[in-house]
């Protein structure tokens, strides 16, 4: 079995939201906010390759959102899903599975992609069981 940790960029979510109940002066050393109290996250999920199988653990944020959504969360970064997939050695029609662990935007949000050519949202990794 082969893990490899796809990164999918970075977003935006505020400190106290993420933190909750913990003060903000024990998180904000490691985790500085911004002015609007919105701190950076990196999107990951997780390539797993055993046997025949391409798994993909998490999606991350995808493609289709609009511009609204985008000034709140600030996606940002020049890794992508598909790219980092592709330095992986590993293009999207090979994924074979998708697991999505939760459907938060962060995490599935990728699932479904916009085609840049067509505009139409179709599913990102075509031959996939989801």
């Amino acid at each position: 079995m082969k893990l490899t940790s796809i990164q999918t960029g970075y977003l935006k979510l505020d400190g106290g939201a993420m933190f909750g109940v913990v003060p903000r002066r024990m998180w904000e050393k490691l985790n500085p906010p911004d002015p609007h109290n919105m701190c950076t996250w990196a999107m990951r999920a997780l390539l797993v390759e055993t046997g025949d199988r391409k798994i993909l653990i998490d999606t991350g944020i995808g493609n289709k959102q609009d511009d609204k959504f985008r000034a709140h969360f600030e996606p940002h970064g020049t890794e992508t899903l598909f790219g980092s997939l592709a330095r992986a050695g590993v293009q999207r029609e090979a994924i074979t599975d998708v697991f999505l662990t939760h459907l938060h935007f962060d995490h599935c949000g990728g699932a479904l992609w916009q085609n840049e050519d067509s505009g139409l949202v179709e599913p990102a990794f075509p031959n996939a069981t989801y």
